[in-house]
C-alpha cells in the first residue's frame, strides 16, 4: 500500500512538470500556402427534368417522353447508360405565391440526372442539347481531374517547403536557429472552379460555343510549429 501511494505522488508530481515543460517550449508558427490551376479532366452536370401538369399523371406521362429522349440524344454525342445517372421519380403538389397567398398549379413529376461527361472536349455538346429542352434546369457543373491526388501531392510539398524557408528566415533575423518540427496542421482551404466562360440557355444553342471550360485552383496550406533552439 505504501508503494502505491508514492507511485500515485509521483504520478501527480510529473505531470505537471511535463505540461509545464511543454508549455514552454520556444515554438516559431507559420504558415506554408502553395496553388496552382490545371485544366479539368472532365465534368459532372448535375440537372432535373420537371413536368407540371394539371393531373399527376399527365405529368408523369411528359416526363417519361422527355427523358428517353434526352438519353437517346447524349448518346449520339457519345455519353453512356453508365454516364447518366437518374435518381428515382418524384412526384407531388406544385405550387405558386400569388398575392401572399398559395396557390396549387398542378402536380409535378421529377427525376434528378448525374450526367458524368468523360471527355471535357464535349461539355459545350452536352450544354448545347440540354438548351432544347425547356423542362431541364441545371443545377450546377463540377470539373475535375483524374490525377488530383498526384497534384495534390506537389502542392502539399511547395506548401511545407514555403513553410519551412519562412521559418528558417524569421529564426536567422532573431538571432536563434529552428530546431526540429513541433506539429504540422492543414488548414482547409477548399479547391474552387474557375469555369472560363458562362453560358445562357440561348447561347448554348450556338454553334460556335467556345470551349476550354473548367480551370480549376487547387489550394493547399498548412500549419507548421517548429522549435527554436
Amino acid at each position: 500500500m505504501q508503494l502505491i501511494k508514492i507511485a500515485l505522488l509521483s504520478l501527480i508530481f510529473i505531470l505537471p512538470c511535463q505540461t509545464f515543460a511543454s508549455e514552454n517550449i520556444r515554438k516559431i508558427t507559420v504558415i506554408g500556402k502553395s496553388e496552382t490551376v490545371v485544366e479539368a479532366h472532365y465534368a459532372v452536370i448535375q440537372l432535373n427534368i420537371k413536368h407540371v401538369e394539371k393531373e399527376i399523371n399527365q405529368s408523369h406521362i411528359e416526363l417519361m417522353k422527355t427523358i428517353p429522349k434526352l438519353t437517346g440524344e447524349l448518346k449520339k454525342i457519345g455519353l453512356t447508360d453508365t454516364d447518366i445517372k437518374k435518381s428515382l421519380i418524384l412526384q407531388g403538389q406544385d405550387y405558386s405565391w400569388e398575392k401572399n397567398s398559395r396557390v396549387l398549379k398542378g402536380y409535378y413529376s421529377e427525376c434528378l440526372i448525374d450526367l458524368h461527361v468523360k471527355d471535357i472536349n464535349k461539355i459545350a455538346e452536352v450544354y448545347r442539347e440540354l438548351a432544347n429542352y425547356q423542362s431541364i434546369t441545371i443545377q450546377g457543373t463540377d470539373f475535375k481531374r483524374n490525377d488530383d491526388f498526384d497534384i495534390r501531392k506537389i502542392e502539399y510539398e511547395k506548401a511545407l517547403r514555403a513553410a519551412k524557408e519562412k521559418a528558417e528566415y524569421m529564426a536567422q533575423m532573431l538571432n536563434t536557429k529552428m530546431g526540429r518540427v513541433y506539429s504540422v496542421q492543414e488548414v482547409s482551404n477548399g479547391d474552387y472552379f474557375m469555369p472560363q466562360m458562362l453560358y445562357e440557355k440561348e447561347a448554348m444553342k450556338a454553334e460556335n460555343v467556345p470551349t476550354g471550360f473548367g480551370n480549376i485552383k487547387i489550394s493547399v496550406s498548412v500549419i507548421v510549429e517548429f522549435e527554436l533552439e
